[in-house]
């Protein structure tokens, strides 16, 4: 297992957590995802053998959100 945490642009509700938390959960090979509204990030736990950062992130940017590099 790997852990990454994920910087996030545009999040301002409870609606936009769920559906960025949604979003990478979607992904193949993710197993917990928390999304911090306040700390404006996401911690994955994800299994680096079925999936990567690039996947995550582009799930996060495909929800409608920026990935703050």
């Amino acid at each position: 297992m790997a852990e990454e945490i994920i910087k996030i642009e545009g999040m301002s509700c409870g609606h936009c957590q769920a559906t960025v938390e949604k979003a990478i959960s979607s992904v193949t090979g993710v197993k917990q995802v928390k999304v911090n509204l306040e700390d404006k990030n996401a911690v994955v736990d994800y299994n680096p053998s079925e999936t990567d950062i690039k996947a995550l992130k582009a799930a996060v940017d495909e929800a409608g959100y920026t990935v703050v590099e």
